[in-house]
């Protein structure tokens, strides 16, 4: 008796696996996900929420994931992880606060989530290559002549 060794196919990625066996625009799109638009919103609303367990807050929102899942998906999705992406939301908030705002940096440090301005301006300044208390006075150089819209 001859045996002859198995072909192999190759069908590509774990993720076009899918796309075998639907019909093309049936299945939903996997940059899309409800569980990533519920986490990016709550994020985006209330930063400093997200900091505390994650495991709770996914059973908050109902995710039906647990909390390294969560972070595993948002790292895929996003390529960003979702401290780096919370701390980063922090920092636009607090800039914004700084820019339009005359409260204290020391307030807007404690409004942000940081304990300490030491560590506020650590991160702003990685965020923003500039100094909180430089930010708020700083204004961008205008051109030269205002009269042309070259700028």
């Amino acid at each position: 008796m001859i045996c002859e060794r198995p072909a192999v196919y190759s069908l590509g990625s774990v993720h076009n696996f899918p796309d075998l066996f639907s019909p093309k625009g049936i299945h939903p799109s996997r940059s899309v996900d409800w569980r990533l638009q519920k986490l990016r919103s709550l994020i985006d609303v209330a930063p400093a929420k997200v900091q505390r367990n994650l495991d709770l807050v996914c059973k908050e929102l109902r995710l039906c994931v647990s909390a390294r899942q969560a972070r595993r998906l948002f790292k895929e999705r996003t390529g960003v992880g979702i401290k780096d992406c919370r701390m980063k939301r922090r920092l636009e908030t607090a800039a914004h606060q700084l820019r339009t705002t005359n409260l204290r940096v020391r307030l807007i440090t404690k409004q942000a989530g940081y304990r300490h301005a030491s560590t506020f301006s650590r991160y702003f300044l990685q965020q923003f290559h500039i100094r909180p208390t430089d930010f708020r006075s700083y204004r961008p150089k205008q051109c030269a002549d205002e009269l042309t819209d070259s700028c």
